[in-house]
Parts: C-alpha cells; sequence; structure tokens
C-alpha cells in the first residue's frame, strides 16, 4: 500500500507543478528521503507509469498514465461530468441547481436539476435563460476565468442593472472577481432575480476551452453567515473535482488552504 500511496503522491506533485519532476523535486515537495524518491521514480517508469527524458533526465507520465487518460478523455468529457456533479450538488444541499455557458457578455442555463426534498423552496429558471454575467453569481464565476481586460472589453462601459448587490461600477465587478479568483467561488444575493441567492463556480474544459458554471439557487431568506461558508466550499469543491479531472489549470494549482 506504501508503494501504491508514494506512486499516487508522485502523480499529484506532476499535475500540481505542471512540469517534469526530479528526484530532488519529490524529495523536497514530499519529504522523502532521496534515495526513497530515486527508488519509487524507477519503479514507476519500469512499469510504464512515468518515463524519464534522456536529456534532462526528468520524469514525465508515461504510456500507461496517457493511455487512460486519451480513454478517460474519449469517454467522458467536461460537460457529462458537470452533469453529474450537478446532480451531487443538488443532492447534498437540497436546492436548485444550475450549469451555464457563455454568451458573450450573457450566462445562459443549459441545464438545471431540483431537489426531491420536501421543505425547500426551489428557484426555477428554465434552461436558455440568460442575464448579464455580471449580474449573477454563475456568471462572475465565468467571467472570473477571463483576464480583466478581457472581462472590461466583454462587458463594455455600461452596466445597467441595479438590483439587490448587483456591481454597480466596472471597478467593483473585477475586485469581486479577484476575490472570486482568491476563494473559488461567488456569491450573488437579489440581482438578476429579486430575492434569489446564488453560489457558484466555474471549470474551463481545456480540450475546447469552453468555459461552464456551476451553482446552486436558494432564497435570500435562508443565507446565514455559516450556510455561506459551508456551501461555497461545497460548490468550490464540486468544480474542482471536475476541474482537475479535465486539466483545467487553476483547479489543479489551486491551494484550498491558502483560499
Amino acid at each position: 500500500m506504501s508503494t501504491l500511496a508514494n506512486a499516487m503522491d508522485v502523480l499529484k506533485l506532476i499535475a500540481r507543478l505542471r512540469r517534469d519532476i526530479t528526484v530532488m523535486d519529490v524529495a523536497n515537495e514530499l519529504g522523502q528521503p532521496k534515495s526513497s524518491a530515486s527508488r519509487t521514480l524507477s519503479m514507476m517508469a519500469s512499469y510504464g507509469f512515468l518515463e524519464r527524458d534522456a536529456l534532462t533526465r526528468a520524469y514525465r507520465p508515461g504510456s500507461v498514465i496517457m493511455e487512460a487518460s486519451y480513454h478517460f478523455r474519449a469517454s467522458r468529457n467536461a460537460a457529462s461530468l458537470l452533469e453529474e456533479a450537478l446532480l451531487a450538488l443538488v443532492a447534498k444541499t437540497g436546492y436548485t441547481g444550475y450549469l451555464n455557458v457563455m454568451d458573450q457578455a450573457d450566462s445562459v442555463v443549459i441545464q438545471m436539476r431540483t431537489s426531491t426534498g420536501s421543505g425547500v423552496l426551489q428557484i426555477y429558471t428554465p434552461p436558455g435563460t440568460r442575464a448579464p454575467a455580471y449580474a449573477s453569481s454563475i456568471g462572475r464565476a465565468m467571467l472570473a476565468r477571463l483576464s480583466d481586460a478581457e472581462v472590461v472589453a466583454l462587458i463594455g462601459p455600461r452596466m445597467e442593472l441595479r438590483r439587490g448587490n448587483v456591481p454597480r461600477t466596472r471597478k467593483d465587478l473585477l475586485e469581486r472577481l479577484a476575490q472570486v479568483r482568491a476563494t473559488g467561488w461567488a456569491l450573488s444575493r437579489g440581482e438578476y432575480v429579486d430575492n434569489v441567492a446564488g453560489i457558484s463556480s466555474a471549470v474551463i474544459d481545456s480540450a475546447h476551452g469552453q468555459v461552464y458554471g456551476i451553482g446552486i439557487a436558494l432564497p435570500v431568506a435562508d443565507l446565514t453567515d455559516a450556510l455561506i461558508a459551508r456551501f461555497g466550499v461545497i460548490v468550490r469543491d464540486a468544480a474542482c473535482g471536475v476541474g482537475k479531472q479535465v486539466g483545467d489549470p487553476y483547479w489543479l494549482g489551486f491551494d484550498a488552504a491558502a483560499s
């Protein structure tokens, strides 16, 4: 089991560093003796889990990992993984869940799932519904995956919606997007739809560059600081899990402890 655990740690290290790794990388980053690090890498290479560059002597994913990855990407894409994550998110929170995409400066609903539980008010916004991306948590979660310059060019000079806690200026919007990038999730309170709150995150399909937003909607009256913190982590972790599976650079490098 320790051998498998060491191999898992090595593969996670490659994913986190996003480059070839050396014996010293494993020794320093994973706290292993140099001899143990060298033995682990050599064994993984001998079984095809890693391969070694002839010039740099650094290790990268080998044929076994690449073949498994190709099979996974062929059978599972970001959209299907997010749909599964959405169902799990609805079951865990009890609130309506949404999957959105960006269309120019708008956020557009492509999937909606309601909870089968009783006693919880379900928010109903059907697929095809669109809203200014800056005016919802799921839209801002997706905007946060763009650079500030791209956001400014996309949104333009006018932000006309004045409802709830919607950003009033580009400066306000960019500050909120910086916060989303730091925490991994976005919050809205009664913006595009009165008395409806949202908690959302986003994933980029690295194969196509498509940005997806995933999140939940709930009555503003249900919000408490404790619930916001708990659901923010739940939504973030749902997106993070999918993001790591599809090679989203943001999630591969995300440090939950620092958020």
